[in-house]
């Protein structure tokens, strides 16, 4: 019996001291695997967690792969206030594009449509406006026209007028027309046409008889009685007005164009022109005219369209609309439903995949009626999102999705000593001065100005091409002074914190200068008012300026 004890006793021992070595080479394996594994450890203590930088809700509290694309998982500090690993892919589930009608359309080159609306009035034809005055003192006897908006036609009687000087030129001129051809004949026919009477008139002049005292006023062009000055009875001094007539089969619709507008204006552009008058009636007319003088109050000037009105639909005075097309070269666009603006940072969604979209920063040209204009940040074929957008850039930010702009600002230099600051201000200002002389289409100044960017300062001699030569014409100086303009305004990106004054501006048509020219090339200048050196005076305010 106790030898029976004593073997159970041995045999708990044993079990004991085997689950005892158990537990202790438990613990040993996981203290050498803590000290084994890069397991982050966050500033807080708290061990920090992995994710997809493709798929961010993918998760881990260890390194390893992403169990959808096989990505390596990067860290991201859990503490308060620290954020995810930032990536610019918002992916979303199998079937929320379809449910969220999420929709796409190609980045093409496309000429970029675009509309001027304006508003002006409508006028009669000022250069077919008449008033009849009297030749000579005298009574108005009759009116056959007694109301203002009657219509004449050239010719037709419009009052009778009694005038004693008038009865006494007619006698003279019957004297001599009766003594046959002389001078006499011809001063007093000269004389009759001098006092108002037309020639047919003046061929009739010698069969009038004594009794008729009343000479007729005839209208000298066709068109509507706009004013009537005078009544039957009223006695009248020579020189006063007696009538207003306006040819209204032509009106002008006048409207005013400001400042930044006049570069797309030009003689000939079709203009579509309506008023609340004819609601359902439009008019298609052309620019006549711009005025060349500015008003220096409002910095605008006048611009009048001709349109026929045979039918005297359009009347004097009315309010009109006017839409004039714009004729625009083909540009990288991207329609205006893609660009979605937070803050002041405008952006896209790029598809890369059904579902999976990249978020792109980009840099904006010329608006169009449908389509923005992309100086960077896509390329044509992609496929950039037009409905839905907006919650996909909602996903974005609960992902703490970000995309740096393609077109950010480069680093910035470490400042510059006196002397080199000295000398790199002499010859920015050089080189915008020689920008100047080529937006003023100034080649004689262009030329002169060459020997101020020679030597160039140290610092930047390896960074730029050969200095522009004097050129035969603006075209070769345009050509010779982009590729160093291009250079000199790289430099000037990385430096100009250390000149508050120096700006960078962009032309987005550069590339019409010939086939190696590049789009969007850059100059610099020192005044705010936007000189492109590239377009001269004929688009010198085309462009954008670099930020």
């Amino acid at each position: 019996m106790t030898s029976k004890i004593l073997n159970r006793r041995t045999i708990a021992v044993a079990v004991l001291g085997a689950l005892l070595l158990a537990a202790g080479a438990a613990w040993l394996l996981i203290a050498r695997s803590s000290h084994s594994e890069p397991h982050v450890q966050a500033a807080s203590g708290k061990a920090a967690r992995y994710q997809c930088p493709m798929h961010p809700w993918v998760q881990s509290d260890r390194p390893g792969k992403c169990t959808v694309c096989g990505m390596d998982l990067v860290a991201f500090d859990q503490r308060p206030g620290a954020s995810a690993a930032a990536t610019d892919i918002v992916m979303l589930p199998e079937s929320a594009p379809n449910v969220a009608n999420i929709r796409t359309a190609e980045v093409q080159r496309r000429s970029l449509a675009r509309s001027l609306h304006v508003a002006g009035m409508i006028e009669d034809d000022d250069s077919k406006h008449r008033i009849l005055s009297a030749f000579t003192g005298g009574r108005i006897e009759k009116l056959f026209v007694n109301y203002e908006g009657a219509d004449v036609q050239a010719g037709q009687p419009i009052a009778t007028f009694y005038s004693n000087d008038l009865l006494a030129a007619i006698r003279e001129y019957k004297v001599a027309y009766a003594q046959g051809p002389s001078p006499l004949l011809t001063a007093t026919r000269v004389r009759l046409q001098q006092l108002g009477l037309s020639p047919d008139q003046i061929a009739k002049a010698h069969q009038r008889s004594e009794a008729e005292v009343f000479v007729e006023i005839l209208a000298p062009v066709s068109g509507t009685v706009v004013k009537r000055y005078v009544y039957e009875g009223q006695y009248v001094e020579e020189g006063e007005k007696l009538f207003e007539i306006a040819d209204f089969s032509t009106m002008w619709f006048q409207f005013v164009a400001y400042e930044q507008d006049l570069p797309l204006l030009k003689i000939g552009q079709k203009v579509t022109v309506r008023t609340p008058s004819l609601p359902e009636k439009t008019f298609q007319a052309a620019i006549t005219f711009i005025n060349p003088n500015l008003d220096a109050a409002t910095r605008s000037a006048r611009v009048r369209v001709e349109i026929e009105n045979p039918g005297r639909e359009l009347r004097h005075k009315l309010y009109a609309e006017g839409t004039v097309e714009i004729d625009a070269p083909e540009v990288v666009a991207v329609p205006r439903t893609a660009v979605v603006w937070p803050g002041n940072n405008p952006r896209v969604y790029v598809e890369q995949a059904p579902g999976v979209y990249q978020q792109r920063a980009v840099i904006l040209g010329r608006p169009g009626d449908d389509f923005w204009e992309i100086l960077e940040g896509v390329k044509p074929g992609e496929r950039v999102v037009t409905s839905g957008n907006m919650l996909i850039d909602g996903q974005a930010q609960l992902s703490n999705v970000s995309a740096a702009p393609e077109g950010s600002p480069p680093p910035q230099r470490a400042a510059l000593s006196p002397g080199e600051h000295g000398s790199l201000g002499k010859f920015f200002q050089a080189v915008a001065e020689l920008s100047d002389a080529l937006a003023r289409d100034d080649l004689g100044a262009f030329n002169a100005l060459l020997p101020r960017i020679r030597p160039t300062p140290p610092e930047l001699a390896p960074t730029l091409p050969a200095p522009p030569q004097t050129a035969p014409d603006l075209s070769t100086a345009r050509r010779t002074f982009l590729p160093f303009s291009e250079a000199v305004a790289e430099y000037a990106m990385q430096v100009r914190s250390q000149f508050p004054e120096l700006k960078v501006f962009r032309c987005p048509m550069s590339d019409a200068m010939g086939e190696d020219a590049p789009k969007n090339a850059k100059w610099v200048q020192f005044s705010d008012r936007l000189r492109n050196p590239f377009m001269g005076q004929e688009m010198v305010e085309c462009g954008t300026e670099v930020k």
